[in-house]
């Protein structure tokens, strides 16, 4: 009897591994993209109980009294880790780290990724602005309290909205988070600090993908997965819009 296999055999067989890898690596990544999804949406779920205490105790009960979720910690949630998107956390740990040690050394509060409406910039903004602008308080007289207050970009765009204080976090943009031809002829070490901040993120980069969702916490408390609109998220606009548009 011969013993082994013989080259044709083992050849063989490792292409009918390789293309079964080929095959189920785009299953195992999104089963993976799902998971962090739930994780993240459990997460801001805690943050909308957090931002109800919190406007009970300083405000009018109204989505008119929060500012940054990062003012939760630590009396109205008791774990930092609960304000970072738990896949930017699996994406760049490292740049997590120097954004919570840089917002920690300005403001004295941890950093938090996901980006919280603010009413009255809104409602400022469409008073400067009548016919480019929605104001909060016209959305929020529709929606009612089903309106959102939060969002996490990062399953979408593939990072938040404010890395440019961080020298990892600029790097971890321009590579990931802002398309390619922006920056095509530019030289990434002379580019001013300046320049990253405001251009963070400019989708689509190489993270950025339109089959993910936006994770939108709802004044209510309720979590939202909104499969609709473009690189901005703009869940509540499209909503007041639909809803006007049915009351006409």
């Amino acid at each position: 009897m011969r013993k082994g296999l013989t080259l044709m055999e083992l050849l063989t067989v490792i292409s009918i591994l390789a293309t079964l890898a080929a095959l189920l690596f785009p299953v195992y990544t999104q089963v993976k993209k799902r998971v962090y999804t739930t994780s993240c949406a459990t997460q801001m779920k805690q943050l909308g109980v957090a931002f109800r205490m919190y406007a009970q105790d300083y405000g009018d009960d109204s989505p008119y009294v929060i500012t940054y979720a990062k003012k939760l910690y630590p009396h109205y949630i008791s774990d930092e880790r609960i304000l970072v998107c738990p896949y930017f956390v699996a994406l760049a740990s490292d740049v997590v780290k120097e954004m919570d040690t840089i917002e920690r050394q300005r403001w004295g509060e941890p950093w938090s990724s996901y980006k919280v409406i603010s009413p009255r910039t809104l409602d400022d903004a469409a008073r400067k602005y009548p016919d480019e602008h929605i104001s909060f308080s016209e959305m929020y007289s529709v929606l009612g309290d089903s309106i959102p207050i939060a969002y996490c970009i990062v399953h979408r765009i593939g990072c938040p909205h404010n890395l440019g204080r961080s020298p990892k976090g600029r790097e971890f943009c321009v590579r990931y988070c802002i398309n390619p031809n922006v920056l095509a002829h530019a030289n990434f070490e002379k580019i001013n600090p300046t320049f990253i901040f405001l251009l963070c993120p400019t989708p689509p980069g190489l993270l950025s993908d339109l089959s993910q969702p936006w994770i939108v916490l709802r004044w209510d408390g309720s979590v939202y997965l909104d499969y609709g609109g473009g690189w901005q998220p703009d869940t509540a606009e499209r909503e007041f819009l639909e809803k006007v548009s049915e009351g006409k």
